[in-house]
């Protein structure tokens, strides 16, 4: 096999490290991911962040920080998906958690975890939602594929058996472990302190998700700062992962990618505390940092255009291995590369009083296309398709449309495009038919309406 220039810049890396190269070299790949993270949640990308995120942020100093990185869709499985396959979601076909009717990952799809598993490595999944249970599709080329029985489970737990199964590994290993602590909902985390007399306006609370409500409470910050409460246990477990891989002796050889699938809105928008709603920046804007072995080039910062479904390609092409079929991520953004253009999309439109869309389903997504000086958002309303054109230099958060120029040609093309291509697809939405469940499935959607994932969650006090 040629050895392509970042392998051998790898092989030079270890040869630094006192360790001597050998044609079948080969670093532990560890995906390390936390979901529903908001990039301005961490302290390495925002000096003034609420959570204190040191486990993550010594990644960022010892690693490449990649400043705009972004989630091609703002929901967990599809985002996933994106990420294991190097495809966008309209390539691999997932653009719908199953249970809202999307389908499983197709298996003519090629996964990063069958393809090192064919250059012998050992591979081990420890993922913390129910979001990725093995009917999505993920588990293929996994030997171990461990996903809580419960909805979700503390990461705490889902890292005590990431450590478990890396400590009897012997040879190359691909160990993926995701936490699921920053989704919600948010009543799970202790109350901010010190305590308060929090606002509780009914105007306001309606625009809170109904399943994020907690006691009638609609001030904003007491939700921030117990959404940060959940990174920093999210950034305890990535650091209990970081020192297994120092007592096995691992750190120092292996290529570790820390990321998130999507963020989370707070209160940008109409409706608070919520995901899989829009298209915008606060929901597919996402860190990625990427530590090489030795800690080569430290501290660097890169700041084009790359997306989540650059992950896989990038992984393989480090390694000199064979890229993944029908992969359209990019390969060189380790040097410098990036998207001239990246498109997004949300997952659907909810029945939520603090939304704008129309209709409710997979018919009310949102679809975006952003450069680095400008995005242009498809929204589908009750008034029908507008669109909205965003000055990135001035407005970064997307906040203030433009309303004057109209919104340019090429990224409209591209969003219409998309919103074509989903109209193509054989998508249902889930809600017709509840009177024939059987009690397990009644059980499971009254669970999935409790962390927001159906429509008509109340609110617990």
């Amino acid at each position: 096999m040629t050895r392509s220039p970042l392998l051998l810049i790898f092989a030079l890396g270890l040869q630094a490290c006192g360790q001597q190269e050998t044609s079948s070299a080969q670093p532990d790949i560890i995906l390390l991911t936390v979901d529903t993270l908001r990039t301005d949640n961490v302290s390495a990308y925002n000096p003034n962040s609420r959570a204190r995120t040191t486990h993550i942020d010594s990644l960022a100093a010892e690693g490449i920080r990649f400043e705009r990185a972004y989630s091609p869709i703002s929901v967990t499985g599809p985002a996933f998906c994106s990420m294991h396959t190097g495809r966008r979601p309209g390539l691999h076909r997932v653009v719908l958690n199953i249970f809202r009717g999307g389908t499983p990952l197709p298996s003519d799809v090629s996964t990063l975890a069958q393809a090192l598993k064919a250059q012998g490595y050992s591979t081990g999944a420890f993922v913390s939602g129910f979001t990725l249970r093995p009917e999505l599709g993920l588990d293929r080329g996994f030997d171990t594929y461990e996903w809580p029985e419960e909805l979700q489970r503390p990461s705490e737990e889902t890292a005590a058996s990431a450590v478990r199964w890396l400590q009897g590994q012997e040879g190359p290993v691909f160990l993926w472990f995701h936490s699921f602590d920053p989704h919600g909902p948010l009543r799970k985390w202790p109350n901010p302190k010190p305590r308060r007399n929090w606002e509780r306006s009914p105007d306001k609370l309606e625009r809170i998700a109904s399943y994020q409500r907690i006691a009638g409470i609609s001030d904003p910050t007491f939700y921030a700062e117990r959404y940060a409460s959940a990174v920093e246990y999210a950034d305890k477990q990535v650091g209990q992962l970081l020192d297994a891989l120092r007592q096995t002796q691992r750190m120092d050889s292996a290529v570790i990618v820390f990321n998130a699938d999507h963020g989370e809105s707070f209160d940008e928008r109409g409706l608070w505390f919520d995901h899989g709603t829009t298209a915008f920046e606060e929901q597919l804007h996402i860190p990625l940092i990427i530590r090489l072995p030795g800690a080569q080039r430290a501290g660097e910062v890169q700041p084009a255009l790359v997306s989540l479904q650059d992950v896989a390609p990038t992984l393989l092409q480090l390694i000199g291995a064979p890229a993944l079929e029908g992969a359209d991520g990019r390969t060189d953004i380790l040097s410098g590369g990036g998207h001239s253009v990246l498109t997004g999309e949300s997952s659907h439109c909810k029945e939520e009083q603090g939304e704008a869309c129309a209709p409710t389903g997979h018919a009310g997504k949102m679809f975006v296309a952003r450069d680095e000086t400008r995005a242009v958002v498809r929204r589908s309303t009750i008034a029908g398709v507008i669109y909205e054109y965003y000055d990135r230099i001035g407005d970064p958060a997307e906040r203030s449309p433009l309303s004057n120029p109209p919104p340019p040609a090429d990224l409209k093309a591209l969003v219409d495009a998309m919103a074509d291509e989903r109209a193509r697809m054989d998508l249902t939405d889930p809600g017709s038919g509840d009177e024939d469940l059987s009690p397990e499935e009644a059980a499971e959607l009254e669970a999935l309406k409790a962390l927001g994932y159906a429509d008509g969650a109340s609110e617990e006090d």
